[in-house]
């Protein structure tokens, strides 16, 4: 009797931390005092309960089919150098730099489990359709940058980085146009540098199948999708994400190096796991709050057959919380999107507005 107490209690906690997710206004004290009696070693009790849970597993290796689509977007380019950014914690992030004597910059951000190497053909293509010199970037801890493959060292440090990149930029082409370009993952650490007033740092957002935030109503249902190997291929620990959400509202943080997302990859591979900041970096919580901080123009594009995103759930998010552009890319599925002619096309379209 006492352990179905403690599960139906638990239930409730569940109930209401999700909630805490998706509305960033719910206070510490609100979750003390309305399921704890303020009692904050109750809820450290509750929350450790759900950390501890154990980590998902896969039965079978499948492989990543949304990732393979592009997998030709690797392949080496000639007109690309290395380059390194040194940020302010004297950590080197690694760029593919697409050299043009122009003075508008494109920042180009990669995706989950991902980096730069994968995205030099669309660097390339956006150098082309721009005339832009163009940056493609490892994130931290991703390709040839420095860092923890998969974690961080606090949430929002992507976005932090990427500040730096910008500032670093801005100093050397002091009259020229910035743009931020991100796919997927990486338009949702985009949004989060928007989040943080750069605004006036960049003068646009050029998003492919971004993740708009952790509560997008885009994302695919599981029982939409007819793909059972894109499934099975990433698993979430929502537990330990709902348990760590209840530390850190009461500033407990020393658990947020915890991995909380999981690739079917073979024990030990770089990026086979996501801590807990580091996904909390990837993308707004609120993906309203995201949108609507967006002052600059923003351009985002998704395929009709994206195996992540509803398209038309995308495009209606985007126009109801920004003034941001949408286009629907026929017959483009989540990584072709980025080597999609149409795309381009409607890419230097934009561009030249600016």
């Amino acid at each position: 009797m006492k352990g179905s107490k403690i599960m139906k209690r638990l239930k409730v906690i569940i109930i209401f931390a999700i909630s805490l997710i998706a509305v960033s206004t719910v206070s510490a004290q609100d979750l003390l005092n309305t399921y704890f009696n303020g009692n904050k070693d109750s809820l450290v009790a509750a929350a450790t309960n759900l950390i501890n849970m154990p980590n998902p597993t896969f039965s079978q290796f499948k492989s990543d089919q949304i990732n393979t689509t592009a997998s030709s977007d690797n392949e080496p380019t000639n007109n690309a150098t290395d380059y390194y950014f040194s940020i302010r914690d004297n950590h080197k992030i690694f760029a593919y730099k697409f050299t043009n004597k122009s003075p508008n910059t494109i920042i180009l951000i990669h995706g989950v489990k991902s980096s730069a190497i994968n995205y030099q053909k669309t660097a390339q293509m956006l150098q082309q359709a721009t005339q832009a010199e163009v940056y493609a970037l490892d994130l931290r801890g991703h390709g040839k940058s420095e860092g923890k493959p998969g974690d961080v060292d606090y949430i929002n440090q992507y976005a932090d980085d990427l500040a730096n990149i910008v500032s670093s930029i801005r100093k050397n082409k002091p009259n020229g146009k910035i743009i931020i370009a991100g796919h997927s993952m990486g338009g949702g650490i985009a949004l989060r540098y928007s989040m943080e007033n750069y605004n006036d740092k960049v003068d646009g957002f050029l998003l492919f199948a971004p993740l708009l935030g952790n509560n997008s109503p885009a994302f695919q249902k599981e029982e939409a999708s007819n793909n059972d190997s894109t499934e099975a291929f990433m698993k979430i620990h929502i537990a330990r994400i709902i348990g760590l959400k209840m530390l850190n509202e009461i500033n407990r943080h020393d658990n947020d190096s915890l991995p909380v997302l999981f690739f079917n990859l073979p024990i030990g591979t770089p990026l086979r796991e996501y801590s807990y900041r580091a996904n909390a970096s990837m993308a707004p919580d609120n993906y309203i709050d995201g949108l609507k901080s967006v002052k600059v123009p923003l351009l985002v594009l998704v395929g009709d057959k994206d195996e992540a995103f509803v398209a038309e759930e995308q495009q209606k998010a985007v126009l109801e919380n920004s003034k941001g552009e949408v286009k629907i890319i026929e017959g483009a599925t989540h990584n072709g999107l980025r080597l999609n002619q149409k795309a381009f096309q409607l890419i230097t379209k934009w561009f030249s507005k600016l």
